[in-house]
């Protein structure tokens, strides 16, 4: 066979191949794809379940930090769910950056809270998982209180810890320490001090925002842009554990 022969099979084969239609599995995750984001996210805050709010302390100033858990896991579960309906004709499980384009989602959204709950504590530590997908400029600047509403700081930013580094406390006892364990955490600086530290208290409500404060802040956003952010965050706390794991001697 020619050299020019052997070229027109191959240009040849190469186009009966593109006349192939494609294969269903490809068709129906490319329609997964199609999916209006904005769309997605009604679904997810409609399956979401919502017990009525509760409260405890005086004047149930404070969200009762369950009520504030049960429902953060709630919505993370319900998005996971969502995300493998929307890859189960994929062959790989799609990222909720791409499922979700670009779309935001405020505090007020996830947890519905009334006017009337401006002015109560909301305990934003007692379920860690929370911060891990919210932007550090949802944080900054606003102030945290204790318990009894006495202010513990203003926040600085949002950033990644090695666990080693996070304070050992009663309700995180049990979290694995290790230098290259990770979570995020909030950083506050002290008004008495000064000092830059991280924030953390002896009980799941010893950290609080105000609602008021809090809730048209976005709790979730999923965009490339903050997934970059927190992979850049994440990368300096890992080279700071790195750094520090290596004898000077």
């Amino acid at each position: 066979m020619t050299r020019r022969a052997r070229v027109a099979v191959i240009v040849l084969a190469g186009l009966a191949v593109s006349s192939l239609p494609s294969s269903p599995s490809v068709s129906a995750a490319q329609a997964s794809f199609d999916r209006d984001p904005q769309q997605l996210k009604g679904t997810l805050l409609e399956r979401m379940k919502r017990e009525p709010p509760s409260y405890r302390g005086d004047n149930n100033a404070r969200i009762k930090w369950e009520w504030y858990d049960g429902t953060a896991r709630s919505y993370l579960f319900e998005k996971s769910q969502l995300i493998q309906e929307m890859s189960a004709d994929s062959p790989h499980l799609l990222r909720a950056d791409w499922v979700f384009r670009d779309v935001k989602v405020t505090f007020q959204e996830v947890f519905q809270l009334e006017s009337k709950d401006d002015e109560k504590l909301l305990p934003i530590l007692s379920y860690y998982a929370m911060l891990e997908h919210a932007p550090s400029s949802s944080f900054e600047g606003l102030t945290l209180f204790g318990k009894d509403g006495e202010i513990k700081g203003v926040i600085t930013r949002k950033y990644v810890v090695a666990t080693t580094d996070y304070p050992t406390t009663f309700v995180n006892v049990g979290l694995p320490r290790h230098p290259f364990n990770f979570v995020d955490a909030l950083e506050l600086k002290d008004p008495k001090t000064g000092k830059l530290e991280i924030a953390s208290g002896n009980a799941s409500d010893a950290i609080n925002l105000r609602w008021k404060d809090i809730k048209t802040r976005v709790v979730d956003e999923m965009s490339e842009a903050n997934a970059a952010n927190g992979r850049r965050m994440f990368r300096e706390a890992f080279a700071k554990s790195l750094k520090e794991s290596i004898p000077v001697r």
